[in-house]
């Protein structure tokens, strides 16, 4: 048996270990040997433990409880508790997901002990190193030793900084790099059939937007909070669209700091904009199958707008996630009115075409028997 770390904090971490974890608990379950370590990094209750209950995670066989909250405090505290399941479990590699404080302690603490390091959802690039997920990716790629790409254009973005794959025992100067498809895939395709209807209350199918927000980019800065404020009540009243947020606790206490006491209240009671508490997967499943517009600044989310055939604006600058861009069904937006009102009616307007971008929804599969032949 091979004896794996497996690393997770975020929600979107949660989501993405799922579809491995069934796959060691299924075909893998006389070769692989999963422990489970829980960084503490999303402490909310909506944010964590549901995710568990929901998604049929086990329970994580660490659980660590953070005190600091703030990037760098984070991260060196994940790391310092990091090193004591290293010591005590003694794993034959690390693996971790995507692009948060989580990944880079992990990432981190492999390098510094020798432990080959498994990276799912690599080769991610937004070149834009002010955003503290790019810096994230740029490190775990670079510590490596098994790098599992979601989509082509990730592979040829870790060509260009000199990662390449190389035939034989794998480490960080002669990764795998594999082209695998993308585990958010695997888990649409397994849970939307399993989903109850109806997330959206009286609203019906297709008749809705659906937006998310919480990336620091937009709500650190006041103003450009401010600013989506405007423009989504401006953006909802002028098209009498009906809006459902289920708004990120972090989102939540930046909004009310930056609106007036009055622009929070007109906002959480405004007639077309229905602000929720965070839901679970399940129901952001039934939210994002039943919409017929998705806004958002979540990388996962823009490829589940995606998986479920929904045209999405991307309230950012930049995106990693290109292919959607590149396949017109997703645009990059800004905090301004007339550019949503443009940019909405660009993509309601015209035939959209979702070819199979992301794998055939077997990427866990395909992840878990490549780590049994390339760990020794």
């Amino acid at each position: 048996m091979l004896k794996i770390l497996t690393l997770i904090g975020a929600r979107p971490q949660f989501i993405k270990s799922a579809a491995i974890s069934r796959a060691i608990r299924g075909t893998f379950s006389d070769r692989l040997e999963e422990v489970i370590v829980h960084s503490g990094q999303h402490y909310d209750e909506n944010m964590s433990s549901v995710f568990f209950e929901e998604l049929t995670l086990p329970t994580p066989n660490h659980h660590f409880q953070l005190s600091a909250r703030g990037h760098s405090d984070q991260t060196a505290e994940i790391i310092h508790q990091l090193e004591k399941i290293i010591d005590l479990e003694n794993p034959k590699a690390l693996l971790v997901y995507g692009d948060t404080n989580t990944t880079l302690a992990g990432a981190l603490v492999a390098s510094k002990n020798n432990i080959p390091l498994i990276h799912v959802e690599a080769g991610l690039r937004s070149y834009n190193k002010k955003m503290p997920e790019e810096i994230n990716r740029i490190l775990t790629d670079h510590c490596s030793s098994l790098l599992f790409c979601p989509s082509k254009t990730a592979v040829d973005n870790l060509k260009k900084e000199g990662i390449v794959h190389r035939d034989g025992p794998c480490n960080s100067d002669d990764p795998g790099v594999y082209l695998c498809g993308d585990v958010m895939y695997d888990n649409s395709l397994y849970f939307s059939d399993k989903v109850k209807e109806g997330t959206a209350g009286h609203l019906a199918q297709d008749s809705y937007t659906l937006f998310t927000l919480h990336r620091p980019s937009n709500t650190d800065d006041p103003d450009r909070l401010k600013a989506i404020y405007s423009c989504l009540c401006e953006f909802s009243e002028t098209f009498e669209k009906h809006i459902i947020f289920p708004i990120h606790p972090r989102t939540k206490k930046a909004m009310m700091h930056a609106l007036t006491e009055g622009e929070w209240n007109s906002f959480r009671n405004h007639k077309f904009i229905n602000v929720v508490d965070p839901v679970s997967f399940h129901e952001m499943i039934s939210l994002e199958k039943n919409c017929e517009f998705i806004i958002t600044d979540s990388g996962g989310v823009q490829k589940e707008a995606y998986f479920f055939k929904k045209p999405c604006l991307i309230l950012r600058s930049e995106t990693e996630w290109v292919e959607i861009i590149d396949q017109g069904v997703a645009l990059l937006v800004a905090p301004d009115f007339d550019d949503l009102s443009k940019k909405y009616q660009q993509l309601i307007s015209k035939k959209l075409y979702f070819p199979e971008l992301f794998g055939d929804g077997k990427s866990a599969e395909f992840i878990c028997d490549k780590i049994v032949k390339e760990i020794q």
